[in-house]
């Protein structure tokens, strides 16, 4: 499974100049102030797990916020086969989605990165919770000086 991890990290440096995995095994990459991609590989699977901030849940409704959560998921559209999933911890609804180490490539793997931030955007808009969306589409780590 190590070689799963050496092989994502590459990926990730190519993609991300200067961003690699720690020693527990995750990466978190940011585009613009607001969106943090956290990546996380175990050390006993092939799967790359890629998790984001969505929104709390709206005090006013969270019930409404709850729903509107569980539309998003269905069918895995608007979301391109992310999902959102509360987590307690945070008390914070997350978008999620995983990779297969062992059928992706690099360009599958840049490919991922952006698919989920158009993903999370997705989200965050149509929950209309949280932050206001970045208006830039191109993320922040791929803007040249």
């Amino acid at each position: 499974m190590h070689d799963n991890l050496d092989r994502i990290n590459h990926w990730l440096g190519v993609k991300v100049p200067g961003a690699s995995f720690d020693e527990d095994r995750t990466a978190t990459i940011a585009s613009g102030t607001d969106k943090h991609v956290v990546l996380e590989v175990s050390a006993d699977s092939s799967i790359c797990h890629f998790c984001a901030v969505v929104s709390p849940l709206d005090e006013a409704d969270p019930l409404g916020s709850l729903l509107a959560a569980l539309a998003l998921n269905r069918f895995g559209k608007p979301l391109g086969g992310c999902w959102l999933a509360w987590e307690p911890d945070l008390e914070m609804l997350t978008l999620c989605w995983n990779l297969e180490i062992g059928h992706a490539d690099e360009l599958m793997f840049s490919n991922a990165i952006d698919n989920f931030l158009a993903a999370l955007e997705t989200a965050r808009k149509e929950l209309l919770v949280g932050a206001e969306p970045e208006t830039d589409a191109q993320p922040s780590w791929l803007e040249t000086a």
